[in-house]
């Protein structure tokens, strides 16, 4: 696959110093392995596994800044190229990851700026009882709505009882 595309230089995350990093992979000249690397200018073709991943990876396709492959075909090589060839061949992925670092750049305030603001306005106004969720002054049985599931068993045992009687 890789030697598919002699001219791009392929980046992978891989984070073990094992068999496959240090003989094969190492021969292949225009393959890197890498733990990290900044990622401003890579095209981007996600393997979404468990945990967020299919959410942050589809949020990623949803607004064309890569492509996603999923994992079941991983082994598919024509996919894999056709991928490829489209996040290289089409500006408009390069264009939209552009124009998110631009926006990321230029974010309305940090999070310092963030911080800051947040403990002012609780220095100048303290407590606010606008603020406060009514939650904190329930008990127990209201907090949790035992009251209602209550009522609630309540009337199914009396319906179960009153037609299981008749």
């Amino acid at each position: 696959l890789i030697s598919t595309f002699p001219s791009t230089t392929f980046i992978w995350k891989y984070e073990r110093k094992d068999e496959f990093a240090l003989g094969d992979a190492a021969k292949v000249e225009n393959l890197v392995l890498t733990d990290w690397m900044p990622q401003n200018d890579i095209l981007t073709i996600l393997i979404p596994i468990f945990g967020d991943q299919p959410r942050n990876a589809a949020m990623i396709e949803h607004n064309k800044l890569g492509k996603v492959l999923s994992k079941l075909e991983v082994g598919n090589a024509e996919k894999m190229i056709s991928l490829l060839k489209e996040l290289m061949e089409n500006p408009m992925y390069a264009e939209n990851s552009a124009k998110v670092a631009r926006m990321l750049a230029k974010k309305p305030f940090s999070s310092k700026e963030k911080l800051l603001k947040y403990v002012e306005f609780a220095a100048e106004f303290g407590p606010s009882s606008a603020l406060r969720p009514q939650s904190l002054d329930m008990n127990f049985v209201e907090y949790n709505n035992l009251d209602i599931v209550f009522v609630a068993l309540v009337l199914t045992v009396v319906a179960i009882y009153l037609s299981l009687k008749t």
